[in-house]
């Protein structure tokens, strides 16, 4: 027996505590001052997050919404998911406009209460309970541990009173009426309302600080008008469930879309970085720029095509989710494949960028580690990429609905859709067994499945770029080779690409479309746009100044820059 494993069993590597890192009042409420702030200034009315207009998806895909990524959740379930949801009713609850106007004031600060410790993805069969009292109001219950409230932040810390949209089932004289949204109001400016606990999880590991928690509700009394809609059962309680949660396919294609502004950012300060970082040249008598080695060069270049690439998608995808005639199914799956492919394609690209930032890539203070860790939260809080993509392909397989079909069937990303679809339906065919939930069908087809939405998002983002007009044909051309990159073992299988001949057109398109990374560098403004040190040598000055000093004799902690100041 190893020496070692008698001290996994000490006391003192008990690591249990370290992780729990819990996050201070005060950085809290600047999260919430600064969401106010935000909220106050932006204009967005109750028509422009209920009808979807420009307004309110500008926020998702600007800059700002990357600034604070706590302040960005917050104002995203703020509008979507609260005022959204309390939003549908009002023209049939005018009552409701006096809560509405508070939330747009940040008076208030919405929340959305789903998910469950024990339900996730299959919220549908949560177990919070609202029982119909005989003088009409309600009794919310959590009746077991596993019936808390998961995520949502619900601390008395923010700094503001909070109300949350609660789901729950309805109980009626004992008889489940189905999932029906609640108006709760969860706690003043300073503590919980009665009967409402809320326990603080430690701080998300990376990224900036907000008070998610566990909620539970100890029969706290509701009043009649708490319900929204009605109280009756549904005829079709899955199909009832999913209209009662309609906005959160919304926060599917919104939230995904700060993938967005977080490229940008993340290449901006990986490139600007990049440029006054100098390596010394053999003969040591001038320096290298790094940003002239491909190894360097590459992923910040890949970063902005993608961005921009995204960008021309995100356009088409609010213009096909704002088309009714599509129905609900097509319209929520064209927002999982935008997730797919833009959520996927970030991650590779931003860590990598992280990495080619050497040891300042690993700190916070320089913005793309946090990001990146950051929108990973952000996607699986949201809804989980694979369970989201197999619903999508079994539900397509079987032919409830269709994916909108490619326009430029030609090209190299359509052929390869169409080709890994195809695939599966032949593996399936193959195994002679009609039914898609066989064990035999999930363990061929579900590893798949997010791949094939991810071919699909790419095929589509593709499209929506050369149409935009809006890339040049340089950017065009290198970010359908980033794609194909990315299931390079078809291309060379159904295409009769070598790798070798694949390898020399990628790089023949990078050096093509290197102008525009310079192009990209020169028209932004790292002053405005990022707060990363590294950005410059003003700068990082500043930010050595303000570090804590130790000396042999005392240790002095120098804040004496507003810059970094909390």
């Amino acid at each position: 027996m190893s020496k070692y494993n008698e001290l996994l069993d000490h006391d003192i590597l008990d690591t249990r505590v370290d992780s729990l890192d819990f996050p201070h009042p005060d950085q809290i409420r600047l999260t919430y001052e600064r969401a106010r702030l935000v909220c106050q200034e932006s204009g967005i009315t109750v028509e422009d997050v209920v009808k979807l207009r420009p307004n309110f998806w500008e926020f998702y895909r600007h800059a700002i919404c990357v600034r604070d990524t706590a302040m960005g959740t917050t104002l995203s379930i703020h509008w979507n998911l609260c005022i959204g949801t309390i939003g549908s009713y009002v023209h049939r609850r005018p009552d409701l406009a006096p809560l509405l106007d508070k939330l747009l004031r940040f008076e208030l600060c919405g929340e959305f209460l789903l998910t469950e410790i024990g339900r996730g993805l299959d919220a549908r069969n949560l177990e919070t309970t609202a029982t119909l009292q005989s003088d009409g109001s309600f009794d919310l219950h959590t009746p077991r541990t596993s019936a808390a409230k998961a995520m949502p932040p619900t601390s008395p810390w923010a700094g503001v009173g909070r109300v949350g949209v609660v789901f729950a089932r309805l109980i009626v004289n004992e008889a489940d009426h189905g999932v029906k949204p609640f108006i709760v109001y969860l706690n003043d400016e300073n503590e919980l309302l009665p009967g409402i606990t809320s326990q603080l999880l430690p701080r998300r590991c990376g990224s900036k600080v907000l008070d998610h928690a566990i909620t539970t509700f100890t029969h706290v009394r509701l009043s009649p008008e708490s319900l929204l809609g009605s109280p009756a059962e549904a005829r079709n309680q899955r199909a009832d469930f999913f209209r009662q949660i309609h906005r959160v396919p919304v926060g599917t294609l919104s939230l995904s879309m700060t993938n967005i502004p977080a490229l940008q950012q993340s290449a901006l300060i990986a490139g600007t970085y990049s440029s006054r970082r100098h390596v010394t040249a053999d003969s040591g008598t001038k320096g290298i720029p790094i940003i002239q080695f491909p190894t360097q060069y590459r992923p910040i270049l890949d970063a902005i095509v993608q961005s921009w690439a995204y960008d021309a998608f995100a356009g088409e995808a609010i213009a096909l989710f704002m088309n009714a005639e599509l129905g609900m199914e097509v319209r929520h799956a064209v927002a999982v494949c935008f997730k797919t492919a833009v959520g996927t394609d970030t991650q590779i690209t931003i860590n990598e960028l992280a990495e080619r930032c050497g040891w300042q890539g690993l700190f916070a203070y320089n913005e793309i580690i946090e990001l990146a860790l950051a929108l990973r939260g952000n996607a699986v809080a949201e809804g989980d990429y694979t369970v989201l993509c197999i619903r999508l392909v079994s539900e397509v397989l079987l032919g409830r609905y269709q994916l909108p079909e490619a326009m430029m069937k030609t090209c190299p990303l359509a052929r390869h859709e169409i080709g890994i679809w195809q695939e599966a339906r032949e593996m399936i065919e193959s195994l002679g067994d009609k039914n898609h939930r066989s064990e035999e069908v999930n363990a061929h087809l579900l590893p798949r499945c997010r791949d094939m939405v991810k071919a699909t998002g790419h095929r589509m983002a593709y499209e929506a770029a050369a149409t935009s007009g809006k890339l040049k044909p340089e950017a065009l051309q290198l970010f359908e080779s980033t794609c194909m990159k990315t299931d390079l073992s078809w291309y060379c299988q159904f295409e009769r690409l070598s790798r070798n001949e694949f390898l020399a057109n990628d790089a023949k398109a990078a050096k093509e479309a290197l102008p525009l990374l310079r192009e990209f560098l020169c028209q932004s403004r790292p002053s405005r746009a990022t707060v990363a040190p590294i950005v410059d040598e003003e700068s990082w000055d500043e930010f050595i100044e303000s570090l804590p000093v130790f000396t042999h004799t005392k240790a002095v902690a120098l804040m004496s820059s507003p810059s970094y100041r909390l």
